[in-house]
Formats: C-alpha cells, sequence, structure tokens
C-alpha cells in the first residue's frame, strides 16, 4: 500500500481523527461552507476576497470522502421473506433498492477529470473494516479503482445553462474537488419488471402478474396482450409505464442524496468545506449540449423528444439499451442474469456470504425467475424501444441530480461574516491535522 518512506494510511493521526470523529457532532454540525482559499463575493452582504491561494485536497483528504460515499462495507445481511436476492450484491455506506448500487461517482479537480468505479470493488469478508490495519484499504480501493479520463478540470462554462447563476461563484473553482453521482435506471427498471410481473420472481404480487399499459398511447398493452391472454398478467391489475419509471426513479436516484450526505459528515469530521447542491443543467455537465463536452456521455434522440437522452460513458459506465445492446432482448438477458445463478457460483467468484445456513437452504426464499416472465418483459422493453426510440420511455436513462463539492475553508472570511460557531474544532484545526508543515500564507500580508 505505502512506499517505505511513506506512513501507512491507517496510522496517519489524521485518519484516526476523522475515524473516531462523533457521529452526533457531524450530524448535529454539517453546514453548507462555500467560501473557500481563493474565492470572492463581489454582491452581497459578504463581500470579500480571500487573499490565499487554492490548495486542493490531496489524496488521502479525497479518499476518505470518497470511502465514505461509495467504499465497501462488507456483507448485505438480506433477512426477510423475500429477500434473499439482494445477498447478490456489494455493502456499501450509502443504502440501495434491492442492492442495486447502479450509481458511480464522477468527480473533478485540477488534475483532471475522474472515476470510482466502485460497482468493481469486491468484499474481502463479513465487516470489511474490523482492525485499524484494515483502514488501509480506504487508499487501496481509491488508488485501484479510480481511472483519469481527463487531463484537465471539466469543461464546464461559468455561465447559465451550465451552472445556475448563484454558483457561478464558487461552483469547480480551482482549488476544489466537484463530485458528480451519476445513476443508471435502466437495469433496474428491467429488474423491477420481473418482480412485478413475474409470478414466480415477483416479490411484490400474488397471482398474476401487473398489466403494464401505456398512458401515452390510450392505456394499451404495452407489448404484453399476449401474455395477459395466457394468464401470466392479470388484466385487472393494470400498471403504466410512467407509474413504474417513476418507482424506479424515485428508488434510485436517491443513491447520490444519500452518497452528498455522507461525504458532508466526512467534511465534517475531517475539516473540510464544501456543500451539496443542484444549481447545475444535468445535460450540460454529461455533454450533451454543443457548448460543452462535460464528461463526455453518449446521447440518443429518443422519437419526439426535444431533448437528447444520456445512455452512458463507453467502455466505463453503460446503460442497459441501445447502443450497448443489439436489442432490448439482450439488455434483458444480461440485466436478470445474475438473478438465477446459484450462491454457490457466487462463492466461487470470491463473494462473502453473510448467513450460516447451507446456501441451498438460503435459496428457497430467493424468488428467482421463469422463462415466461424474461420473454414478457423482453416484449415490454422491446415495445418501449421501438415506441419511443430510447429506454426507458419516459425517463432519461442517466441522471446526474447532485454535486457535492469540497474545499479548504478560508477561516478569515467566516471570523469577520459570522458569530463563533460557524465553523468546528475540526475546520480550525484542518492544516495542523493534515498538512503538517504545510505554509499557508495569505498572498497580500503573508500571514
Amino acid at each position: 500500500m505505502s512506499s517505505p518512506d511513506e506512513t501507512p494510511y491507517s496510522l496517519l493521526p489524521q485518519v484516526a481523527q476523522a475515524w473516531n470523529f462523533p457521529l452526533f457532532e457531524a450530524i448535529v454540525g454539517r453546514r453548507s461552507r462555500r467560501f473557500g482559499f481563493g474565492m470572492e463575493l463581489s454582491h452581497g452582504p459578504f463581500t470579500y476576497k480571500s487573499d490565499k491561494d487554492p490548495i486542493p485536497l490531496d489524496e488521502a483528504e479525497t479518499a476518505m470522502l470518497v470511502a465514505a460515499a461509495t467504499g465497501v462495507t462488507g456483507a448485505i445481511l438480506c433477512e426477510g421473506e423475500f429477500q434473499g436476492g439482494m445477498v447478490k450484491s456489494v455493502g456499501r455506506p450509502h443504502p440501495s433498492a434491492v442492492g442495486s448500487h447502479r450509481t458511480e461517482l464522477f468527480f473533478t479537480n485540477d488534475d483532471g477529470v475522474f472515476l470510482f468505479r466502485g460497482s468493481q470493488q469486491q468484499m474481502t469478508k463479513m465487516k470489511e473494516y474490523e482492525s485499524v490495519e484494515d483502514r488501509n484499504k480506504i487508499l487501496d480501493f481509491y488508488r485501484k479503482y479510480t481511472v483519469k479520463l481527463s487531463d484537465k478540470r471539466l469543461d464546464l462554462p461559468r455561465q447559465t445553462p451550465g451552472l445556475f447563476h448563484h454558483n457561478l461563484w464558487v461552483t469547480n473553482k480551482p482549488g476544489t474537488t466537484l463530485f458528480m453521482p451519476v445513476t443508471d435506471i435502466s437495469k433496474d427498471l428491467i429488474r423491477l419488471m420481473i418482480n412485478m410481473c413475474d409470478p414466480k420472481g415477483g416479490r411484490y404480487i400474488s397471482g398474476g402478474g401487473y398489466y403494464i399499459v401505456d398512458e401515452r398511447k390510450g392505456m394499451r398493452a404495452a407489448g404484453c396482450e399476449k401474455w395477459a391472454q395466457k394468464g401470466l398478467l392479470d388484466k385487472n391489475k393494470p400498471l403504466p409505464l410512467g407509474a413504474l419509471e417513476k418507482i424506479i426513479v424515485s428508488w434510485l436516484c436517491a443513491e447520490g442524496a444519500m452518497m452528498g450526505t455522507l461525504m458532508q459528515l466526512a467534511m465534517a469530521a475531517t475539516g473540510l468545506g464544501g456543500w451539496m447542491h443542484g444549481g447545475f443543467t444535468p445535460l450540460v455537465v454529461m455533454g450533451g449540449t454543443p457548448i460543452c463536452r462535460g464528461l463526455g456521455f453518449k446521447f440518443v434522440q429518443g422519437k419526439d423528444e426535444p431533448l437528447p437522452n444520456p445512455v452512458g460513458l463507453d467502455g466505463y459506465f453503460e446503460g442497459y439499451c441501445p447502443p450497448y445492446f443489439k436489442t432490448m432482448g439482450d439488455a434483458v438477458e444480461a440485466a436478470v442474469k445474475d438473478m438465477g445463478e446459484s450462491l454457490d457460483e457466487w462463492e466461487r467468484r470470491g463473494m462473502v456470504l453473510p448467513h450460516t445456513i447451507t446456501n441451498k437452504e438460503f435459496e428457497k426464499g430467493v424468488p428467482g425467475v421463469s422463462e415466461d416472465g424474461v420473454n414478457c418483459v423482453k416484449d415490454i422493453c422491446n415495445y418501449i424501444y421501438e415506441t419511443y426510440g430510447k429506454f426507458p420511455a419516459f425517463n432519461d436513462t442517466m441522471h446526474l441530480l447532485y454535486f457535492i463539492q469540497a474545499h479548504h475553508l478560508d477561516l478569515e472570511f467566516y471570523d469577520k461574516n459570522f458569530k463563533k460557531g460557524a465553523y468546528l474544532d475540526t475546520h480550525r484545526d484542518h492544516f495542523a491535522t493534515w498538512h503538517k508543515g504545510s505554509n499557508v500564507k495569505s498572498r497580500s500580508s503573508g500571514k
């Protein structure tokens, strides 16, 4: 993990201090703290120009924020009547509907644009962090699963519609690290359809599956009429496409908000400034407009849609839909593949399972899928793509709803403009704790 002359991450005193920071002190001390080194407020009641040069977060600071948002925590317990399928996933700090974790964390700083590929991490034991030495994994995982996408800071225009006007002065400035959690809803929309339509795999239904209808087309069957006639679906249980998509959007897009909240708590523990906001235009940030390459996502144009649909980043984070799959049938096969695999297979791949009973006993509670259920969902997904030229029908494939920015605070600004209590002791002591020997000087006075 470290070179011979490098202190192991787990033994750094600042890591121990942050690790042991009181939880409720972080909760009640959480604030949006926006004013960092090198920033300027030229309008309003708090006009001020920082006389400090911007200082970027170092690797140790960045790794801790990433770990707080989307690190590995160990095995998911999956206790319950029909929760067994979720055991085929990795525990993380942020909760995720049915263990999906279809949110990847992009970030940018003075060195470029990066992607932390959290979905590639494997747990190594039931509880990932047990000993002090285990904390080395924070940096190990960060180094192993972070990929560099660009040598330059994110190409985000300092104007609307890239950034909302009230955030132009502070967002993505030199010295800052800007985190961007992007969520794919396509894979788990497919899996939700299995749960809603397949009586074998369905944990949300009894009797026949839900009859999926298209409210934009007069409530006609969304490609599943023959499955109602065969008795797989129940026409007395209609479920509009829009309502179905709303379920998965509300479930999965909460991941980014949870990640942001955890990062803010970690900022309190480490003494970093920053905040979370949605004051930007997602399509511009992802790269769907001529004015900005952004994160470089691929876009497709749906039928009769005014705006393009982001479907993924080639080779890194790809939606379960064309052009990454030849057909929606292929996408469905890929999305449900692990739902039918045995836990013995997963253990052979290195997954850690939490239960003490045998896998055979545990799998009695895992719903699985039926061939008819999968074929029914293929027909629904093909209907959506053929009708609307995209998948999902009414929502984007990829969603970016939140920015989380971290930076070093200029405490002189807060001392001048706010009462005592505007920042925590961790902020006051941050440079003494995290950057011993650093020479933070005023540009003008050398303070």
